[in-house]
């Protein structure tokens, strides 16, 4: 069984593109990808997590037909991921996404994803 942490990260690999901690992006890391906060609670806890798409380009048409992939996995009631212990609820957040850029480079498109995750897992795992 998973851990927490492997299943948050399978949940945003689970989209098709390379996913990687926030904290922990390989340089050579191309385009597109997805980035995520990672942090775990005990069991009732709820915290809020946002993830990151990166694509590269002058079109955001890629870009939001993958957010909206994501939304539709989410979809109105969330998703259960099973792990060690129990499950995390994950949720869309409020905005659920957001665009963005990056100063650095005008091509960089990137959409802010907001989650909440619900821990329904013992601590004693």
């Amino acid at each position: 069984m998973n851990t927490p942490e492997s299943a948050i990260y399978q949940f945003w690999a689970s989209f098709g593109l390379p996913a990687f901690e926030e904290n922990n992006v390989p340089d050579d890391a191309g385009f597109p990808r997805i980035t995520y906060e990672l942090a775990t609670d005990m069991y009732g806890g709820e915290v809020a997590l946002s993830a990151s798409l990166w694509y590269r380009g002058r079109s955001l048409v890629e870009i939001n037909d993958k957010t909206a992939e994501i939304q539709r996995r989410i979809g109105l009631g969330g998703v259960l991921l099973p792990c060690e212990g129990g499950r995390i609820w994950i949720k869309a957040a409020q905005p659920f996404a957001q665009t963005m850029g990056d100063g650095a480079d005008d091509r960089i498109r990137r959409k802010l994803i907001n989650i909440s995750a619900d821990f329904l897992v013992n601590p004693g795992r």
